[in-house]
């Protein structure tokens, strides 16, 4: 397989070729790729052209304080490590694809924009790569049954025509890959080290010449384990997805801060399979935006796992503390302009405007308490951060109308979030948007409107 020369030069500037030395010439990150690549697309260059020399010539104009002139020159004067190295992955069947290659996943390019890889190495059937699917990530040294659950819900998607998106480590995400490949599904496989040696592993060969299975790297294929490396690489596994689901996380290391970051971007909706373990950080990610999963793989309904929009970007504490000490002191009724004992449970609005059940079916035992006795012993954790917006913003705007930029300030959220919640609750009529100027004014007091 050739490669063009402007993949050549693209992969001279963006990649490594070995283990970099402390002295060697450091590749544009995706971030200074996408600056350099935009200021050539508007001066009619391509990358090709800058093999041809004449940079000083070609890059007049160009300035910017980390991608120099004296860098891009001595990035694109390493064409021997680069033909060294291609022989020997040509020769194991990978392959590579740039920003301009038309079946680069477009998820990665919408998603990340300019910061989408500017290279991609591969290996197997690469047409996977724009067919979304369902992430499954979680803890290298999982317990038995959540690697269980794990392989099953790998087969689950396999059948249901989903395919896998994972990170190919030990653990739940290599249980998911190998769980829905079993089964005779799909799998992207978005590896941080080791490319070459996986696309030659017994392990995943025979999937490979099926075309079930495509492993992808944005470190070049004969890269170590590098920790660094492994959180980068999880936030291709979101944005290659179409849902994503947290199996089992600690509270810190890359299974966290990949869930906290799509939370915080907004990528794809996230659910979370619920955890036995006291040192788990499950339930903090569900508190961040993300829903709890079924607990049993045979009830996960994919048509809703899709379905949902992401929830919620980080938010301020403010906002939440408040709403929650006001859930637990009973005074949710007040904040709608109501007395306790009008307060009734109900489905809760989700930001998409379908309705999730937010667990408000009792138990028998609670069948003979009275109703905002139910309401007040429905834990805190299980609202959805929508919810407790909608019990500060009824008790601000009820009686006086206010600005975006005084709700803003009085709840602590980034004025992104707010607008987008503003905006789903003008759309079920909880919210009457007044103009000149534009200001928010509470209209509902119905029961079933309430979100406990």
């Amino acid at each position: 397989m050739s490669v063009s020369p402007n993949t050549q030069a693209i992969l001279l500037l963006t990649a490594h070729f070995a283990k970099a030395r402390k002295d060697a010439v450091k590749p544009l990150t995706p971030k200074e790729w996408g600056r350099f690549a935009l200021w050539l697309k508007e001066k009619s260059l391509t990358p090709e052209q800058l093999m041809n020399g004449r940079l000083g010539e070609l890059l007049n104009g160009w300035s910017d304080k980390t991608v120099t002139l004296e860098r891009i020159e001595g990035l694109m004067d390493r064409g021997s490590a680069l033909a060294l190295a291609m022989e020997i992955w040509l020769r194991a069947g990978r392959w590579e694809m740039t920003r301009s290659d038309p079946d680069y996943p477009i998820r990665l390019k919408q998603r990340l924009r300019t910061d989408s890889p500017a290279v991609l190495f591969g290996c197997g059937n690469r047409a996977l790569l724009n067919g979304g699917g369902l992430a499954v990530v979680g803890s290298r040294n999982a317990t038995e049954q959540d690697l269980a659950y794990s392989r099953d819900l790998g087969a689950l998607a396999a059948g249901n025509g989903y395919s896998i998106v994972s990170g190919g480590a030990r653990g739940v995400d290599e249980a998911a890959m190998l769980g829905a490949l079993e089964a005779e599904g799909t799998v992207i496989g978005v590896l941080a080290n080791n490319l070459l040696r996986a696309c030659s592993s017994a392990r995943y060969r025979k999937y490979l010449m099926a075309n079930n299975l495509v492993l992808i790297s944005t470190f070049y294929p004969e890269a170590g384990f590098n920790a660094g490396n492994a959180m980068q690489r999880n936030k291709y596994i979101y944005c290659l997805s179409d849902a994503a689901m947290v199996v089992h996380s600690g509270e810190k290391g890359g299974t966290w801060n990949g869930a906290f970051e799509n939370i915080r971007k907004q990528w794809t909706p996230l659910w979370v399979k619920r955890s036995s373990d006291p040192k788990a950080g499950n339930a903090a990610i569900v508190r961040a935006g993300a829903l709890w999963a079924p607990d049993s793989v045979d009830e996960i309904d994919f048509a809703s796992l899709f379905s949902v929009a992401p929830i919620v970007e980080e938010a301020g504490e403010d906002l939440f503390s408040r709403a929650a000490n006001e859930v637990n002191e009973g005074s949710i009724g007040h904040a709608y302009g109501q007395t306790e004992e009008s307060v009734s449970t109900s489905e809760t609005a989700i930001e998409t405007g379908s309705k999730q059940d937010m667990d408000t079916e009792t138990d028998d035992a609670d069948a003979g308490q009275p109703e905002q006795s139910r309401v007040n012993s429905r834990p805190t954790d299980d609202l959805d951060f929508y919810d407790l917006f909608l019990i500060k913003v009824a008790s601000l705007c009820s009686d006086v109308p206010k600005k975006p930029d005084e709700l803003v300030e009085a709840l602590n959220l980034n004025k992104t979030q707010l607008n987008a919640w503003l905006k789903h609750a003008v759309s079920e009529e909880k919210l009457k948007k007044l103009t000149r100027p534009v200001r928010y004014q509470w209209v509902t007091t119905r029961q079933s409107d309430l979100p406990l």
